[in-house]
Formats: structure tokens, sequence, C-alpha cells
């Protein structure tokens, strides 16, 4: 099970290296998007990359990465400057779920957020699953429903107009090996009609199989269809609560950073990312896979915040 909080509120400016890999090419799955599925795909991976220095949330140091090259994770395009993030600043949404339903995540409307489930799954909010033994989400997946190539349940709400932080506590019942993909943390955008029909999954952090049977963390670009793995830092464990927190400072085409760290240790920083997607973009978190092992997995998730980022 899984379980959310909220983002943390510092940084340090100095960081120490730690080991990536970049994941090419991907497995394809038929895009669940017509059910509401975000588009995701799968991964066959091919490693090579070395570690850069990413500044540090609170407490620790860690490793970027960079979906745009293949042979240095934490590089970017020349003639793009190394600039620190600034912290995190104004509180402008959260839920701890405490109002026992999906209602924050609602708020504004579908304009502004919501919840969405495709194939055989159960989404709900339960007492005494949330990271304090209060309430929190409840995300059942069963991979291997008969007719349906992926399923999920997942929450949303739309990205800030500047650069922002994004938040959530995670916690998986059981470990899972992976045979095609699976996300929890991503990135998606749609059309003006806000039609789930027409979804583009843009970035996700996924969960992939180390070579131990270990559960990592991967960052995938579906852009370029690449995925970069964390490394050792990026190590998670069933039955154990993790944050996973977001810099987004939206630039399309050719100029957006997207910053990911774990319990404030950084694991990517990702610069100079490509989209063509303009506008009607959101936040998902969640349970959402293809090609499970056990097939029924369910996430716990609470604690979900957005803060704007502070000026520099």
């Amino acid at each position: 099970m899984l379980r959310t909080s909220a983002l943390c509120l510092a940084l340090i400016l100095s960081g120490a290296a730690c080991s990536s890999e970049i994941v090419l090419g991907d497995s394809e799955t038929p895009s669940p998007s017509a059910r509401g599925g975000g588009g995701d795909g799968g991964g066959a991976q091919v490693a090579a990359g070395s570690g850069g220095d990413l500044p540090t949330l609170p407490g620790s140091a860690g490793s970027a990465g960079s979906a745009g090259s293949a042979g240095s994770a934490g590089s970017m395009p020349l003639g793009m400057p190394d600039v620190a993030l600034p912290p995190p600043g104004e509180l402008v949404w959260s839920t701890d779920h405490e109002v026992g339903d999906f209602s924050d995540w609602q708020r504004g409307g579908a304009y502004y957020g919501g919840e969405y489930e495709w194939g055989d799954v159960n989404g709900y909010v339960d007492i005494g699953v949330g990271r304090n033994g209060s309430n929190g989400v409840v995300a059942d997946i069963k991979s291997n429903s008969r007719g349906e190539p992926s399923e999920g349940v997942r929450m949303y709400r739309r990205i800030e107009a500047g650069p922002a932080y994004y938040s959530a506590w995670f916690r998986l019942e059981d470990a899972h090996t992976v045979s095609d993909w699976w996300s929890i943390f991503l990135f998606h955008a749609r059309d003006d009609a806000l039609s789930l029909d027409n979804d583009v999954s843009l970035w996700d952090v996924r969960i992939v199989g180390g070579s131990r049977g270990e559960m990592l963390l991967q960052f995938f670009d579906h852009d370029v269809m690449m995925g970069t793995l964390a490394g050792r830092p990026g190590r998670i464990s069933a039955g154990e609560w993790f944050e996973l927190s977001a810099y987004l400072d939206y630039r399309p085409p050719d100029s957006t950073r997207l910053a990911i760290a774990i319990n404030g240790t950084p694991l990517f920083d990702m610069k100079g990312l490509h989209t063509a997607v303009q506008a009607n973009v959101f936040w998902s978190v969640g349970n959402g896979a293809s090609g499970l092992d056990p097939a029924d997995s369910t996430l716990d998730l609470d604690d979900a915040a957005i803060r704007k980022a502070s000026a520099p």
C-alpha cells in the first residue's frame, strides 16, 4: 500500500554524485488513453552513462539524469547553465484525504483536477490507510484483466502557470516484477476538450526491476521514448512509505526543466526537455500498469501538495 505527504520546504545548494542508467527503447503497449490511462508504455533496457550533480532537497545529495543524452546521465543541451533549483514557496493546493473522498482533487471542476480509472480496478479513500493511520487513497489494480492492455487509478491536478513543486507520499503493499510498464507519478496533456480519449503522456516516474529483483525508480521521457534509472538512491521497498517530489518549470517546446527527488534525495534533473504541447498539462499520481507479477497490485497514497517555487 502507499501513502503521500507534502513537499519539502527548503533546499541545500551542494550535492554529491551517484550512478544513473540511461534506458533506451520501449516495448510498445497500446495506449490506454481511450479509457483514461495516460498513454503509458513499457520498456526494454540498454544501459550507459554516469551521474552528475543536482541541487539537493533537505538532508541529502544525489545525481541528475538527462533523458536527452544517452552518453551522460545528468548532462544538458550545450550552453544551458546548471542553475540551482529555487526553494518551494507558497502552498497553492493540498489534500490529506480527511474529507473521506476525492473532492480535494476535484476542487474547481474537471478543468483543474479529478480522479479517473480504467480496466479492472478499485480506487477509493479509506480510514486507517493514510500515512499516519488516518485517511488515505487505496488504488487496487489487476494487471492481467482479460481484454485490457493496462489498468489504472489516478488523481490529477492542472499544473501551475509558473515553476512549482508537486509532491505525494506512496506505499506499495507488495513487491512486483514488471514485464511491460508500471507508472505512479506523471505529467500528461489533453486537448481543449479535456478528453481522456486523446491525452498525451509527457514524462513519468516508473517502477522497474533491478538485476537482483529489487524495485527501482526510472524517469521516462515519452517524447524520445527513453528512460533513466536512478540506481541505488531510487530503490524502493514494499511496505515502506516514500515521498516523490518534482520541480517543474514548463517551457515548451525545448526548455522545460523537471527535477525529481525521493524523500528529499535528488534522483533526476532533466533540462531542455522537448514537447510540442502548449496547454492543458496535468500532474497525475496513482497506480497504473501493464504486465505485473503478481498481477494484483495495491498502492496507498496520501498527503499530496502543490507549491509555487520561490522567486529567485
